[in-house]
């Protein structure tokens, strides 16, 4: 009788001490969600990066865009760390930002967000002109900036760029295309 009564509340224990363990687990995973769903809240503008250093030439869909410094004009550009461009944005190195206008990114998006195999043309059926520091502007977005980069810092699996701008120009009326999540733990 009492190893039977031992038994019992030795299980009763180790399922109050696991049922204990779940609870806290799932208020962990609820707040996880939670505090995703609320960064996910953030809002960017959509922007195509661009940028060619001779042969070499890239562009990537960014919405981890903002506004920096006043003077200089700078922004922060969010990088992943496994981008190949990632490669052509060191210190000194030119882009531009491309500001995409709302109601008319779809297309753009669209092609940029592609995968492209190594060497293949990422401008190819897109239109775009020569910017003054030699990278391409997509002349149907709304805005671009001519950037040079001043920094850039490593940060969890993205780099951080700071870019100054250079030289930028309003193409078209209208506003910024921006990006709403539904998450933080993705684009």
């Amino acid at each position: 009788q009492y190893c039977e009564e031992a038994g019992t509340d030795f299980a009763q224990a180790l399922k109050k001490a696991k049922k204990a363990r779940t609870s806290r687990k799932t208020v962990n995973e609820s707040q996880a969600a939670r505090t995703e769903q609320a960064v996910g809240r953030l809002i960017g503008s959509l922007c195509i990066v661009t940028t060619k250093q001779g042969e070499l030439s890239g562009a990537m869909l960014a919405d981890w865009v903002a506004q920096a410094t006043f003077n200089p004009p700078g922004l922060t550009i969010a990088v992943a760390r496994d981008r190949a461009i990632e490669s052509l944005m060191y210190n000194g190195d030119n882009l531009v930002l491309n500001i995409l206008k709302e109601g008319q990114h779809l297309g753009l998006m669209k092609h940029f967000l592609k995968p492209f195999g190594p060497g293949e043309d990422r401008f190819a059926g897109v239109a775009t002109e020569e910017a003054e520091n030699g990278s391409p502007i997509l002349t149907d977005a709304l805005a671009y900036l001519e950037c040079t980069v001043e920094n850039r810092m490593e940060c969890g699996d993205h780099w951080l760029i700071y870019v100054v701008v250079e030289n930028g120009k309003l193409l078209s009326e209208g506003v910024t295309a921006v990006h709403h999540r539904k998450s933080g733990m993705h684009y």
